[in-house]
């Protein structure tokens, strides 16, 4: 996709086809992925040990606990109520994060809808609960195919 605002606004918007998506895939690995291309089964290798939005909501929740400590938020508290913001400054920047990912991951899924009827699957999966001026849509459209 063009931008990581387009990736993100894809996201939530489309969320609800994203779902029915990643419920083939996990589907279909549940099943011993037969119907899987070399190339598909990569991705999920890649996915599965994935370890950036992790990474970003702890960083997150390390920035909300220096912030309180610095701007001295709860001055006369026990020390432990430090950990307070750091719940919500991990918690959204995991979240965002891994449904950027999540989407990325999913749109790859679906790219090779010529050569793979996995995918082919996954696209029609999707065209059936998405938007109908999905972007997602149009980066599949218009995307380059994926040769095996």
């Amino acid at each position: 996709m063009e931008s990581t605002w387009s990736i993100v606004s894809a996201a939530f918007s489309d969320r609800d086809a994203f779902t029915e998506v990643r419920n083939e895939v996990e589907a279909e690995i549940g099943n011993g992925g037969n119907r899987l291309s070399q190339r598909q089964m990569e991705l999920i290798r890649q996915a599965q040990i994935d370890a950036v939005p992790t990474l970003v909501g702890t960083a997150g929740g390390c920035g909300g606990i220096w912030l309180a400590r610095t701007f001295r938020f709860f001055p006369r508290m026990h020390r432990a109520w430090a950990i307070l913001p750091a719940i919500p400054c991990y918690i959204v920047p995991y979240q965002i994060s891994y449904y950027f990912r999540d989407t990325v991951f999913l749109v790859e899924m679906m790219r090779e809808d010529k050569s793979s009827n996995f995918a082919k699957r996954l696209r029609r999966t999707f065209e059936d609960h998405a938007r109908p001026n999905s972007i997602v849509l149009d980066e599949l459209d218009s995307g380059a195919e994926i040769e095996e």
